[in-house]
């Protein structure tokens, strides 16, 4: 049994990734005792989900949690950071890009909980499901935040900072590029009087069949296959968007290079 075992924990930010965390945690039992935001109105909203105690200040928290989450964005991180001081009790950041030094100066042992997933307010998540990522500065916080993590999820991965940065960056190409390019996409089809969701079952199967394996064999459309008449073709019907003309000239070269390697 851990020295220091997790029962009491007090949770920092009130956006999505807190909301859907910190509802996660309440549900498989653990006490929340209290939630600091910057802005009352969403801290509040999230203490009383909770049934936690609202703190307006990072210096007011009870120093006797044994786990401090700071689910707050990059951009907050050093301010609350200088007004926490949490001694031997364990804190740990939920950041892709942070790396978990930036907590030493706030408490002797500290770590990271990274989940790689998209959340949103309207619908949670089910914790289950969402691989979380975990570092700790010494071995017994590792393996605390290992099993602490588990209890949360049936996904559970060790990995050090530089390893979680290209993961973050690896979820931008993944999630958020590739969500731009559905914005291209409707955006096309609107101008001529279509619906998108005449694209949603390719785009399922597509994300199905990326689910496993080695994704470069995936590939599929007019680059991979060479079929430069059909290129041409789409960079006509482009002409009135250069930018997303480009777009599609570097991706296919991208692919065609991609697909000469293999």
């Amino acid at each position: 049994m851990s020295k220091h075992p997790i029962r009491k924990i007090v949770i920092l930010g009130a956006g999505r990734l807190a909301t859907n965390l910190s509802v996660a945690i309440r549900k498989k039992g653990y006490e929340i005792a209290e939630v600091y935001n910057r802005t009352e109105r969403h801290g509040t909203t999230l203490a009383r989900k909770l049934k936690a105690r609202y703190v307006s200040e990072p210096e007011l928290l009870t120093k006797e949690a044994d786990l401090y989450i700071l689910a707050v964005s990059d951009g907050a991180i050093p301010e609350v950071l200088s007004h926490l001081k949490c001694g031997n009790q364990l804190l740990v950041h939920t950041s892709g890009s942070a790396g978990m030094d930036v907590l030493k100066t706030s408490s002797s042992r500290h770590g990271v909980i990274y989940p790689p997933q998209t959340f949103t307010m309207k619908r949670l998540v089910n914790f289950r499901s969402v691989p979380l990522c975990i570092e700790g500065n010494s071995a017994e916080t590792a393996e605390q935040l290992t099993s602490f993590a588990a209890t949360l999820s049936d996904q559970v991965f060790s990995i050090n900072s530089d390893q979680r940065k290209i993961l973050h960056l690896a979820a931008v190409f993944a999630n958020n590029f590739t969500n731009f390019m559905y914005v291209i996409a409707q955006e096309l089809l609107t101008e001529k009087g279509m619906d998108f969701r005449m694209l949603e079952p390719i785009i399922r199967l597509t994300a199905a069949r990326t689910a496993s394996g080695n994704v470069a064999e995936k590939q599929t459309g007019p680059a991979i296959r060479g079929d430069m008449d059909t290129m041409r073709e789409h960079l006509a019907l482009l002409s009135g968007h250069p930018d997303y003309k480009e777009i599609y000239e570097l991706i296919s070269q991208r692919i065609i290079e991609k697909g000469n390697k293999t």
